[in-house]
């Protein structure tokens, strides 16, 4: 059971009708006896004056038996009386039938009244219904008492005149009480509640949110320093809200929002999209991956600075382009995804509304745009792929837009191609063959196809190692599909080792037989491999551990691998070339940066590359290549050999533009080491019965 709440006004209400109460309680008793008290006195007075009329005669002693002139000479109703003499007995009497009796036959008498010399001349005896006064009335000259005279009077006059005098004391009290009441409560309420109630209703706001809320201060008091203490920790409280609220927006920024571009970013788009797919709209929606072209290209030419200055560009403009028909974040990187909803529920109309965004946002992207002192222009591909309420999942639709925008990469840039289940099907392929990669080199499932290279016409000077899958379940799988892999995921760089411990080992085993102990054996080496930091070191152990002759070792360097740190590659040459390995630069004319550094490289060798000796009988541009190609490696003292001599009429071209060394089908094919030395030993047969030296020239 919950107590009685009283509010702060009741309750000095009740403490001040209390402490009035208890100060009325006492004015009225403290009143009462006054009065009774000042009405005694004026009742003695008037006996007093009684007995002086008396004792100077100006009264006759009759007057006692007199009651109604007894009562105006007092103002009481007078109930009788007598007057002893000095014999004592009653010589005047109201009743007759009293008179000449002595004192103590009297009813009511008190013989102690009759002792003069204790007694004072006048007494008043006071009773709850009546009033005996005792009257010594004394001669001029006599000290002893003439007459003592006994009068008794009703006081109900007397009560009646008190209750009057208390009825209006108490009514006049109470008024004073109810009107002091209501003027306190009425200050306190002025003075306290009501600035209390500004309080609490001013905390009240504050309580729901209102930190603008400010207390009025109206008085310069202890409540009046208590509502400025509130209004100062609100205006802290609201400084702090205020504060948290800016650090709790900087962090959403941060973690919602690209700082460079001011876009969302990543996490913010994919939970929107999240978000998106949870609700069947009832029609298409589409994800869209932008990845700028050549973006790196740019990096490293211009710098980062500049880089940055173009995404911020882009953002723009796609963000122009979009407008509010849909959602635009920065992925990361040079990557923007774009979320499209509400297109049509028919795919195909969805597709045509994508296509015409694209061109309406290609056409913005291309526009040139001034980077630092640089005017610039920028393509983007993208993929793009559609979704229909949840029936794909956001990491899937993920998958799918980036396959959608690898493959418009892979098909010429700055388009935009749709998701398919074939890139599904390429995806689910190449995951498949670099699983099966992984196993194949745990299980030395690779074989080495040596592909002989010959001098003229019939002297065997070498042979290129040329890696081979023989996969126990698909056949034998191209090296065109599975090195490029291999190149992305690193495992060139297990897979290059192993084929060059077992190049190296062939080597040591041609070195037991003098007619092969003079060939080279070439080895593919990728850019992966040469980029790591141990690779002289990787290299120099196998050819130590397995005995090989590192004079008969050659690696074969493409143009590609002097794509980056081109000062790295030539120490690394200079340092292996130290140790007597040779290197050839493989398809050479093919790349852009070659002959710039061709004169700093530590080069043994140059390759044509077989695409110009395939059409040099027909392609003047091709032969000529080939002319240039065999003057330079003259010039610059190096050999050089043609790849993919297929024709003896390829053969005499080259030879006749002094081309000394061949390789191809025309001399023999890229067969397994068994097949290989069958090969081998018939061109040496031909050495021999010709007379041609077995040495490679080396």
């Amino acid at each position: 059971m919950h107590r009685p709440r009283f509010g702060l006004i009741a309750r000095i209400a009740w403490l001040v009708l209390a402490i009035e109460a208890l100060a009325f309680g006492a004015l009225t008793a403290v009143y009462l006896d006054r009065s009774r008290t000042l009405m005694e006195r004026r009742i003695e007075t008037q006996l007093q004056r009684v007995g002086r009329m008396l004792q100077e005669e100006n009264l006759p002693l009759n007057a006692v038996s007199t009651p109604a002139l007894m009562s105006d000479l007092i103002g009481l109703g007078y109930q009788g009386g007598f007057v002893l003499g000095g014999s004592g007995r009653v010589i005047v009497a109201s009743d007759p039938l009293l008179l000449g009796k002595k004192a103590d036959e009297v009813p009511g008498f008190d013989p102690s009244w009759l002792n003069a010399s204790v007694r004072p001349e006048f007494e008043a005896f006071f009773a709850p219904e009546r009033l005996t006064a005792v009257l010594h009335v004394r001669g001029p000259e006599s000290s002893a008492p003439l007459y003592t005279v006994v009068l008794t009077f009703d006081t109900a006059e007397l009560r009646a005149a008190t209750r009057e005098v208390i009825a209006w004391g108490a009514a006049l009290s109470l008024a004073f009480l109810l009107f002091t009441s209501f003027a306190i409560v009425f200050v306190a309420h002025r003075l306290i509640t009501r600035r209390v109630q500004h309080t609490l209703r001013a905390l009240k706001q504050i309580e729901d949110g209102a930190l603008e809320t400010r207390i009025p201060i109206t008085a310069a008091d202890e409540l009046g320093d208590l509502q400025q203490g509130i209004n100062s920790m609100t205006e802290k409280l609201a400084a702090t809200i205020a504060e948290q609220k800016q650090a709790q927006a900087r962090i959403r920024q941060l973690a919602f929002y690209d700082q460079l571009t001011g876009l969302p970013n990543r996490v913010a788009i994919l939970e929107y999209l999240r978000e998106v797919l949870s609700n069947d709209g009832g029609s298409h929606g589409a994800l869209l991956l932008f990845d700028l072209d050549d973006f790196k290209t740019l990096n490293e030419t211009l710098g980062h600075e500049a880089g940055d200055e173009l995404l911020r560009e882009v953002a723009e403009r796609l963000r122009d382009g979009l407008g509010g028909e849909a959602q635009v974040a920065r992925a990361g990187g040079d990557e923007f995804l774009v979320v499209l909803t509400g297109l049509d529920e028919d795919e195909a109309e969805a597709r045509g509304r994508i296509e015409a965004l694209f061109e309406r946002l290609r056409t913005l992207l291309v526009q040139p745009c001034r980077i630092g002192h640089a005017q610039m222009r920028t393509t983007a591909s993208c993929g793009a792929a559609l979704f229909y309420g949840a029936q794909v999942g956001l990491d899937e639709l993920l998958k799918r837009a980036e396959l959608a925008m690898y493959h418009a990469k892979a098909s010429g840039r700055n388009r935009l191609c749709f998701f398919d289940e074939e890139m599904a099907r390429a995806v689910r392929h190449r995951a498949e063959l670099e699983r099966d990669l992984e196993q194949a080199i745990e299980a030395g499932q690779f074989v080495l196809y040596y592909q002989l290279q010959v001098r003229g016409p019939h002297q065997a000077v070498g042979a290129e190692a040329l890696i081979r899958w023989p996969h126990p379940e698909r056949g034998m799988i191209s090296p065109a599909e599975f090195i490029p892999l291999a190149e992305e995921t690193g495992l060139i760089v297990p897979l290059g080792r192993w084929v060059l411990e077992t190049a190296c080992r062939q080597l040591v085993s041609w070195a037991s037989t003098p007619e092969t102990a003079q060939l080279t054996l070439s080895v593919n080496v990728s850019a992966r491999q040469i980029y790591q930091p141990d690779f002289v070191d990787q290299v120099l152990e196998v050819v130590e551990k397995s005995g090989a002759d590192p004079r008969r070792l050659k690696l074969e360097l493409t143009e590609s691998t002097l794509a980056s740190d081109i000062a790295g590659v030539i120490e690394k040459m200079r340092l292996l070339k130290q140790k007597g390995i040779g290197f050839a630069l493989d398809d050479f004319g093919t790349g852009y940066s070659s002959l710039t550094y061709l004169k700093r490289l530590p080069l043994d060798e140059l390759k044509i590359d077989q695409s110009f000796v395939r059409d040099v009988l027909t392609d003047s541009n091709d032969a000529a290549i080939a002319r240039t190609i065999v003057a330079l490696a003259h010039s610059l003292g190096l050999e050089v050999i043609a790849e993919g001599v297929e024709t003896p009429e390829q053969w005499k071209f080259l030879a006749e533009l002094g081309c000394p060394a061949y390789q191809g089908y025309y001399f023999a094919r890229p067969v397994p080491i068994e097949r290989f030395e069958e090969t081998l030993r018939g061109f040496l047969l031909v050495q021999r019965e010709i007379g041609l030296p077995t040495d490679s020239g080396r």
